[in-house]
């Protein structure tokens, strides 16, 4: 999984990215305006008994990788920019978007913030808008020399283009399979699923500001209407925290009323959007955990894990973890029936352990 952070000038999103890379406060103050890259084990204490009963050498967990980009500056969009964004994110799978909560000047801190969180929508916008006119200019070229067999492209481009110009996101237009598909390959940036951070100060943290009555309602209010789910936490406390010894951390969450550490909260948001599971794999060499769509099948699972098990797919020996759990042994769970022998469209649901059997 690969994760984008956006955020304009002062928002904090660099300190939002050290709380998710788990580099606590002292490192990577000074990006020089570069983007970063970090890449976190995600900890599952399943992988770690299925390691135990099958004796693996090592457990691998699933990895997210976390990039950190340049600051948005507002009305600073053009083709430059949407390139490099575009070369830099087109693979992610979704973008974390930071928006300032903290030391908001004025008696309305909400509106602020929402005006704020609109800002950042809107240069996300802009990017793509850069993108996409280049085409529709070459197409429009091409019509006007007669090439009839680029109008059904140009038609697509120009409906996008004219939802960005009214602030709308990509993800938000009506779009059938095949124009996503015909979209694709220009890695749009407001296609991408998204979750609004709201960084809020210390004042604020284990405080439910997103709440209707919160103080950052408004905020709360626009990310209902474009559909895109929020969440809020004071990323320098978050990262003074994350300095502490482990046996302090939770007593000093407790001191401001924070639930849980943030980066736990955000993965979990991350796998609400994109809608994943974890599956694993385990022999006596390695157990390993995989993140996959809801809904995948064991064919779709086998070429997650290498193509060649797509390939010569033949079936998989599928064990819940909470029965493996229960029965202790891979042997155990064969006696009571609870290992199944699954052909490839086997729907994959969390916490299934895989053994696939295939040709090579």
């Amino acid at each position: 999984m690969k994760l984008g952070v956006f955020g304009l000038p002062q928002s904090g999103k660099t300190a939002v990215f050290r709380v998710l890379a788990g580099r606590g406060d002292a490192a990577a103050r000074d990006t020089h305006g570069e983007a970063q890259a970090a890449v976190v084990k995600l900890p599952d204490e399943r992988l770690d008994f299925i390691a135990q009963v099958f004796h693996s050498k090592k457990a691998t967990p699933a990895e997210i990788t976390f990039i950190d980009t340049v600051a948005l500056h507002r009305g600073r969009a053009d083709a430059k920019r949407a390139e490099s964004l575009t070369a830099l994110l087109g693979d992610a799978d979704a973008f974390a978007l930071v928006v300032r909560c903290f030391d908001l000047a004025g008696d309305d801190p909400g509106n602020a913030a929402r005006e704020d969180g609109e800002s950042l929508l809107l240069e996300l916008a802009l990017t793509d808008l850069a993108i996409l006119q280049r085409r529709v200019d070459r197409l429009e070229r091409d019509l006007r020399q007669g090439k009839k067999e680029v109008a059904a492209e140009h038609e697509l481009l120009t409906r996008c283009t004219a939802h960005l110009e009214a602030e709308g996101l990509l993800a938000r237009l009506q779009l059938t399979a095949e124009e996503e598909k015909a979209l694709r390959g220009f890695a749009l940036l407001t296609m991408k699923p998204m979750l609004v951070v709201a960084n809020v100060g210390e004042e604020d943290a284990g405080a439910d500001v997103l709440s209707p009555g919160g103080k950052l309602a408004p905020l709360a209010a626009k990310c209902a209407e474009l559909g895109l789910p929020a969440m809020a936490f004071c990323a320098e406390l978050e990262a003074e925290i994350q300095e502490l010894d482990p046996e302090e951390q939770a007593a000093f969450r407790a001191d401001y009323g924070i639930q849980e550490p943030a980066r736990d909260a955000f993965v979990r948001a991350c796998f609400d959007l994109l809608d994943l599971v974890t599956f694993f794999t385990a022999n006596e060499n390695e157990a390993r955990a995989w993140n996959i769509a809801a809904g995948s099948t064991a064919l779709d699972a086998a070429g997650k894990v290498h193509t060649d098990m797509a390939r010569g797919f033949i079936r998989a020996e599928v064990i819940a973890f909470e029965d493996l759990q229960a029965a202790g042994s891979v042997a155990e769970c064969r006696h009571r029936g609870t290992a199944r022998l699954e052909g490839r469209e086997h729907p994959i649901r969390d916490g299934d352990i895989l053994q696939i059997r295939f040709s090579v």
